[in-house]
């Protein structure tokens, strides 16, 4: 099994499992719960129960038995992991471990080791942490899979880009390549090493493109968890570049994950980049909100790496809320807890607040302490931004304590005074670093120093500085803002090229989208386009964009007007306000204040704001006084269909967001709208070709004179009648109380009737009269026989009368039946003259021989049937000549000898012939 497969090997999966039974489903349930195990916890177990029960239902071998149960209880390790139970987790990891190695599968040892891995993270212990992933690492090397080497790889290089971003691009950049198109279970981590690596030196737009790239890729192999981490990471890079609707829409997908799966650190993660993009907002008791559930979800994990980073926020919001004392304590948490995750700068970072706080406290000694520490490890570490921070923290200590005589203070320095010198030093590390924007704050700050001091140049100097900086501030933000905009777009685009297989779908997808439409509202259109454009049924689309506006949008009134065939007129054809149907009506597109006629007009999106009570506008009659309106064309390309509107009781409602989804389900219900005509159309016309080529083929197989059916019917016909008549006598063969018995009304008889002199009619009264003693003779066999017996016009005056599931006993009464008919009444003509005829009748059953029912074709029987014609004829006509089995069997030749010499085959005993009226046989009959 892979360690991480597409979505689409899931739908093999679940496809396989339905079609296998006993033993062979249990091959696909391990798998399959294997790779459910952060897709669907609840299903994954489940599945695990269940192979559980098969394997010891069947007699496996003992390594057979023993490889499921290691992967069962590797599958429930996992999902104990993910609910933070990591003490369970890793007595069922070791059980599994125990059990892989005894069968030496390297592969599955990696797995364990590389599951080990996570969970020695939550539990705090980052040396087993990377021990444990560089084991998994050689495990895969060992199995020769090189795609579990490049997962392991890819997480290392993940785990070391937080601690050491400049020595792990390198090793990137030595063994991944940048355009390499990698497996997306690799590229879930490689990814996000990139995003780490390039948010530590800056290029934050890069940072949220690479993130959000790690997050589909993780989603599409099942890493659920680390999906949540992407997304999260994303959040936070976007908050970094100022985009805060961006950073909240993200950390609000990694929440929305998370709770639906529950797995606490998961849960823990995303309340803490929601905290801290509400702390950044200044929405401080949302924030401290968030934050605090953040560490009760963390209850079972406290040790892990999230939980300190929740501690270190919750005491940068206790700062910026003027509580220094709690911010202490969160400080003083957080360090103890992340040493043992070797970060250094975050160490670093957590005693700048402690120093922070204790200054804020008039502590000096304390703040002198702690951020002599921090500055340390900043330096060592060559960490310019961290260094900045503390040399700043040093300024405000030196200010707010001009007395304070620590060692570090009491050296000489070149500057008016200490806080001077700490700012300057600052300004003097920001200016090394190329590209910066120096702080503006740092600025005037100095320049207020040097005021205070009474050097009012230099204060001058800076304050002019100060000035510039700012506005290069602004500058960088718009920069920032712009990367932002462009890697939401970038993501946009992507998702719609992946989810939109509709081209101009996928285009108001990407332009609702560039106007900074959320993810998550874009994926729910991607699943409401999927179903509009599936719809072929105008009335249900409109009911389905009626029903999705209302789910997304404040619309009091929502209406569709669509352009009538002749391009001057919009016809309301779907409305409904507060519940109630808007009646139909129509409007002139040239309509001088109808909103509706003006956007179909200009082809472009209106939206319109009414003050309460305003008068004059263009009102539907019977509908209420709205306030926001909102009017979008439908579109096919250039070609305008309609137009769809929005309106509601509330002022101000439609905003960009507002519009972009309208935009987006006009689109999808545009193309649902034509799909649906088209539909309509095709079907109409299908529904002419269908009716057409029934009529062509009714022509094909009816005579046109008579009605009756001609010989191309009952080619086409025949066959099912045949072989239904062979399974009867087949069947009755095989049983065992066949003895002479033949299967009851299983028969077809071949009746070929001829009219007697009819070419004397032609000649006496006219063609005309000859088809008017035709279409009577169609009459009298029609009363003879069956609506279900085929009538067929054979030819001139002769008909073939086939009648179906009959008993050949009856046919000599049948054929009688038919000489009567016609001999006994008579036929009238034009100007009421009445003529009589007599008919000639042969006829033969299938199958002819019922013990060997295959020996002759019914071809060959409806052969017989003439033959049976022809003595009549060449005995005097008027009569009825039937060709009929005897009970001997037959040769191959059978058919042959009966058709040259009929008499000598009924003298031979090969066949009865049985006559009614006639007194003379020729047996100078030829064969037809």
């Amino acid at each position: 099994m892979d360690l991480y497969v597409p979505d689409t090997e899931i739908a093999r999966l679940e496809a396989a499992l339905l079609s296998e039974d006993t033993l062979a489903r249990l091959n696909v349930l391990v798998p399959l719960a294997w790779h459910l195990r952060q897709r669907d916890c609840q299903r994954a177990l489940l599945l695990v129960n269940e192979a559980v029960l098969l394997s010891d239902d069947h007699a496996l071998s003992e390594k057979e038995s023993s490889t499921i149960k290691a992967h069962l209880a590797l599958i429930r390790a996992e999902i104990h992991w993910l609910f933070g139970d990591l003490e369970q987790a890793r007595r069922e990891a070791n059980q599994a471990f125990h059990l892989f190695e005894e069968n030496g599968d390297q592969s599955a040892l990696g797995d364990s080791y590389f599951l080990f891995c996570s969970i020695y993270r939550d539990l705090g212990d980052i040396l087993q942490r990377d021990r444990c992933l560089q084991a998994a690492k050689e495990h895969y090397e060992r199995a020769g899979d090189p795609l579990r080497v490049q997962i392991a790889f890819a997480r290392q290089l993940h785990n070391s880009a937080i601690r050491d971003p400049q020595n792990t691009n390198t090793e990137l950049l030595n063994h991944f390549q940048p355009e390499h198109n990698y497996h997306p279970a690799v590229l879930a981590w490689l990814a996000s090493a990139r995003a780490i690596i390039a948010n530590k030196i800056g290029e934050m737009g890069e940072s949220c493109r690479l993130h959000i790239q790690a997050h589909s890729a993780a989603l599409e192999t099942g890493q659920i968890r680390q999906a949540i981490l992407a997304a999260t990471n994303a959040g936070d890079s976007f908050a970094t570049l100022g985009d805060m609707n961006a950073a909240l829409e993200w950390d609000e997908i990694a929440l929305k994950f998370a709770r639906h799966n529950q797995w606490p650190s998961s849960v823990a993660i995303a309340l803490l980049q929601t905290g801290n993009a509400l702390r950044l907002l200044g929405r401080f008791e949302e924030a401290k909100d968030k934050l605090i559930e953040s560490l009760e979800s963390q209850a079972k994990i406290s040790s892990s790496r999230t939980y300190a980073h929740t501690l270190a926020y919750l005491g940068d919001l206790s700062l910026d809320t003027g509580l220094p004392n709690q911010a202490l304590q969160y400080f003083e948490q957080a360090a103890e807890r992340i040493e043992a995750h070797n970060e250094a700068i975050f160490l670093s970072d957590c005693w700048r607040g402690q120093a922070i706080a204790y200054c804020r406290l008039n502590l000096p000694n304390e703040a002198h302490e702690k951020i002599r520490h921090a500055l340390h490890i900043a330096r060592e570490h060559q960490n310019i931004d961290e260094q900045i921070k503390c040399l700043r923290v040093y300024a405000e200590l030196a200010r707010k304590h001009p007395d304070f005589d620590g060692n570090a203070l009491r050296m000489e320095v070149p500057a008016a005074n200490l806080s001077l010198h700490y700012q300057l030093e600052a300004l003097s590390l920001c200016q090394s670093i190329k590209g910066i924007c120096i702080p503006a704050d740092l600025l005037d700050s100095i320049s207020d120093t040097y005021a205070s001091i009474s050097d009012f140049e230099s204060a001058f100097h800076y304050s002019k500085l100060a000035a510039k900086a700012k506005e290069n501030h602004r500058l960088h933000e718009a920069h920032n803002r712009a990367i932002a905009m462009q890697v939401r777009y970038e993501n946009t685009r992507h998702r719609a090229d992946a989810e939109y297989h509709r081209k101009i779908a996928a285009s108001e997808a990407e332009r609702a989208a560039s106007l900074q439409e959320a993810s998550n509202t874009l994926e729910t259109l991607g699943l409401i386009g999927r179903e509009l454009t599936a719809n072929l049924n105008v009335e249900s689309v409109f009911e389905a964009l009626h029903r999705h506006v209302n789910d997304l949008l404040d619309a009091t009134s929502f209406g569709i007007s669509l352009l009538e065939p002749d391009g001057n007129t919009l016809r309301f054809v779907f409305g409904i306000e507060n519940g109630v149907p808007i009646p139909s009506f129509e409007t002139a597109l040239d309509h001088p204040i109808s909103s509706f006629a003006r956007c179909a007009r200009e082809r472009q999106e209106i939206i319109l704001e009414r003050e309460p009570g305003a008068t004059g506008r263009f009102i539907i009659p019977g509908t209420v006084a709205t306030l926001s309106l909102l009017y979008t064309p439908l579109m096919i390309g250039d070609r305008l269909l309609g137009v769809m509107s929005i309106q509601s009781t509330r002022a101000h409602v439609y905003g960009e967001r507002e519009r972009s989804i309208l935009r987006t389900l006009a689109a999808y219900g545009a193309i649902a709208l034509d799909n649906a005509s088209a539909y309509k159309q095709l079907q109409a016309t299908l529904t002419a070709l269908r009716e057409t080529q029934n009529q062509l083929e009714e022509v094909s197989i009816t005579d046109p004179l008579t009605g009756l059916r001609n010989r191309r019917f009952l080619l086409q016909n025949i066959e099912s009648d045949v072989a239904r008549t062979l399974r009867a006598y087949e069947d009755q063969i095989s049983s065992p109380n066949e003895l002479l018995n033949h299967p009851a009304d299983s028969d077809l008889v071949f009746f070929m009737v001829d009219l007697d002199h009819f070419k004397s009619v032609n000649d006496t009264y006219g063609h005309a009269c000859g088809d008017m003693v035709l279409m009577q003779m169609r009459d009298r066999l029609k009363n003879v026989f069956r609506e279900s017996d085929y009538l067929v016009r054979w030819g001139g005056e002769e008909f073939l009368v086939v009648a179906r599931t009959c008993n050949r006993k009856d046919a000599a009464i049948v054929a009688e039946r038919i000489r009567q008919v016609v001999a006994d009444t008579t036929f009238k003509l034009l100007d009421e003259i009445e003529i009589s005829r007599t008919c000639s009748v042969g006829y033969a059953s299938f199958p002819f021989m019922p013990h060997q029912p295959h020996l002759v074709k019914w071809a060959q029987v409806v052969n017989f049937a003439d033959q049976g014609l022809y003595m009549v004829k060449k005995s005097g006509r008027n009569a009825c000549i039937g060709i009929v089995h005897t009970e001997a069997m037959q040769a191959d030749d059978f058919y042959n000898r009966v058709m040259r010499h009929p008499q000598q085959a009924a003298q031979s005993g090969l066949i009865h012939i049985v006559s009614h009226k006639t007194d003379d046989l020729d047996d100078t009959i030829h064969a037809s």
